[in-house]
């Protein structure tokens, strides 16, 4: 029999709790009182999304390469879920060390904490994975598409997704992959193009962006944050992998429109100063249907998430002139 929520005395590991996903899951895990939470983050991390909550949580500096120390750190809490959201960031054009530690981070450390987590008892151990794992498609893409990654990122991905599902499959254990779409909302690093467009427009002054025609399904960073904490529906699908995202794709032009619709601005942005370091796809869109089937939770509207991010932003820039 499925349990009904979530036992808010489970002991949750988080990895890497210093991203903008992360921060916003572990707040969310604490609004609801969860009460044995422990997070993971290497000894350079930076922690300022974070730094208001982190007393709250046990804390420590886990290299996910050190196996040794891994394996014991696992036996001794004994994690029931855990929520493997550490990864190496996105950057494309990087150098051989960058992809050296893309590799080291999302696929050794991927399987040194599943192979560290199978030797204890867990109700759920989530990975993060990515859309880029599939490449570009001319159609939406579906948990059953063929991977064909197209850029170093993607590859470390799939490859972390592959091995979670190898281990399901060989121990039948509770491992479920999550791959998340654009991802957008409170706390997402300035850098980025929503909180980009958000910072200029509240600041009138006009966004300096690539081309106007680059192609997202955006979901909003609550509904992530819904599906890891709603994963006791899926409790009996093994090594299931789920699209999260929502469904309908949006050009860089659309996204710009709504938001200067909510800040009242009539700025036009200056399209052409970013460089572009791959190949944009015309179709970057989640067929959805599975994780709708088995989760029945409800969806934010774009327009709606972007309202929320914006009002979010309006309160918390001086995070970003502080922090960033």
């Amino acid at each position: 029999m499925k349990e009904k929520q979530i036992n808010k005395d489970k002991r949750i590991l988080i990895t890497w709790a210093n991203g903008f996903i992360w921060a916003n899951l572990l707040r969310k895990l604490l609004n609801e009182w969860f009460k044995n939470i422990f997070i993971v983050l290497r000894e350079t991390s930076n922690i300022r999304r974070i730094k208001d909550i982190i007393d709250k949580v046990n804390v420590s500096n886990v290299s996910l390469l050190d196996i040794d120390w891994l394996e014991g750190f696992i036996k001794d809490i004994k994690p029931e879920i855990i929520y493997h959201l550490a990864a190496a960031g996105a950057y494309i054009g990087r150098d051989e060390r960058w992809i050296k530690d893309l590799f080291e981070v999302n696929v050794m450390g991927t399987i040194n904490l599943i192979n560290a987590c199978r030797k204890v008892w867990f109700d759920y151990f989530i990975n993060t994975g990515s859309n880029s794992e599939y490449g570009q498609k001319d159609h939406p893409m579906n948990e059953t598409d063929m991977l064909e990654p197209n850029n170093d990122y993607g590859v470390t991905k799939a490859a972390a997704t592959l091995y979670a599902s190898y281990i399901w499959k060989k121990y039948v254990l509770p491992i479920y992959t999550f791959r998340l779409f654009a991802v957008y909302g409170y706390y997402e690093d300035k850098t980025r193009l929503i909180p980009s467009l958000m910072l200029n427009y509240i600041k009138w002054t006009s966004p300096s962006l690539s081309k106007p025609d680059s192609v997202r399904d955006y979901i909003f960073i609550e509904d992530v944050v819904d599906y890891y904490l709603n994963i006791w529906k899926i409790s009996w699908n093994f090594g299931w992998i789920y699209n999260i995202g929502n469904g309908k794709q949006y050009s860089i032009a659309e996204v710009v429109e709504i938001i200067k619709n909510i800040a009242n601005s009539n700025i036009e942005p200056t399209y052409g100063w970013v460089t572009i370091k791959q190949n944009e796809p015309k179709h970057r869109l989640c067929d959805k249907t599975k994780t709708t089937k088995d989760f029945w939770l409800s969806w934010t509207s774009f327009k709606i998430g972007l309202q929320k991010s914006y009002e979010w932003y309006q309160n918390n820039q001086y995070l970003y002139d502080i922090f960033q």
